[in-house]
């Protein structure tokens, strides 16, 4: 009978991590259309440098010496634990799953960071029906969104220039009711404070169902720690900011990989629920994807990606009316321990 073989990878061990990180890709982006995976360089820097109040942990497994599935466990400090497995295709339904669930419970329980909830997502119904075998129950359901980028663009930038304007990649958007400023890269210092505040908003305001919220409001300080971390990966920062006078309302932030930049990430979009129904949010996407353009990566960049709950009606309205459709489904799942719910 073979036998399963679950190893951690060590944190400087780059060709494994490499080969590891090219497994979970294939296992859990097999089947689906377009999907975004962190890239091969963006992994080892993930791994080399990581928070201070994070620790994350790659565990792949082996049958007959021929790696078939792994695990990703991420132990953040004070907050839920996330874990995802990954099975290739042609070795599913052999206890391979169950063997890195098991082997990932291990970390969940012991160490610094052990936490007594545990958070998974995944995109199929088998998926959905593994965790829930587990012990886990369904706490969040969110569509993944796509946009075609080139088409997208060339449809604004006639738009815009049927509009008279000399340009198509406004830095500060302004109008009677509110301003939308946009920059590239680290935030501007005069802006900072509000942005922190906004982050910290967000936090509290997304939409996470039934799953427990574990809010980490980012000090100034740690803005700055998470941009630098960011560029250390090759990541470039797209962001916009609107304010009625002087007030920060709201904001959006896009990702853009130097590594992989054929799918661009967009990332939260946030409007102050008192200024909310004001064209605020559609300004903000507006304006930050008419920036793109000016990042040398997205020059072969062909989709834009983000998620939406599927209970966020005017959002997904506003991404709908965008040109954004639907590519699939991801359901977030939730466990804890019993003494958790003490």
């Amino acid at each position: 009978m073979s036998e399963i073989q679950i190893t951690r990878i060590a944190a400087d061990d780059e060709d494994a991590l490499i080969g590891w990180n090219d497994l979970m890709r294939i296992a859990y982006t097999c089947e689906r259309s377009a999907a975004w995976w962190r890239s091969p360089d963006t992994t080892v820097a993930q791994f080399a440098r990581p928070r201070i109040d994070k620790e994350d942990i790659a565990l792949i497994a082996h049958l007959n010496d021929e790696p078939v599935g792994g695990a990703e466990i991420n132990l953040i400090t004070d907050c839920t634990a996330t874990v995802e497995l990954g099975v290739l295709p042609p070795h599913r339904r052999r206890k391979i799953g169950t063997a890195l669930a098991e082997a990932a419970a291990q970390f969940l329980v012991n160490g610094d960071r052990s936490s007594a909830i545990v958070q998974t997502e995944t995109y199929c119904p088998a998926g959905v029906a593994f965790a829930q075998a587990h012990g886990m129950s369904i706490g969040n359901e969110e569509h993944r969104l796509l946009l075609d980028l080139p088409t997208y663009l060339d449809a604004d930038a006639n738009r815009y220039k049927d509009s008279g304007a000399s340009t198509v990649v406004p830095v500060i958007r302004e109008d009677p009711d509110f301003s939308v400023t946009s920059w590239i890269g680290a935030c501007p210092e005069e802006v900072l404070e509000s942005w922190a505040q906004l982050r910290e908003q967000m936090d509290e305001d997304v939409p996470v169902g039934e799953l427990t919220r574990t809010a980490t409001h980012a000090s100034t300080a740690a803005i700055r720690s998470h941009e630098e971390r960011m560029e250390e990966q090759g990541w470039t920062l797209v962001s916009s900011m609107a304010h009625v006078g002087e007030v920060a309302v709201g904001y959006t932030e896009i990702m853009v990989s130097s590594h992989d930049p054929q799918i661009v990430i967009q990332e939260d979009t946030l409007v102050d629920r008192a200024y909310r129904g004001r064209g605020i949010g559609r300004a903000l996407k507006v304006a930050n994807l008419r920036q793109l353009p000016t990042v040398a990566a997205t020059a072969s960049a062909e989709w834009v990606q983000t998620y939406t709950a599927t209970d966020n009606e005017p959002m997904l309205a506003l991404n709908r009316d965008l040109g954004f459709f639907i590519a699939d489904t991801m359901t977030a799942l939730e466990k804890k321990d019993d003494h958790s719910r003490a």
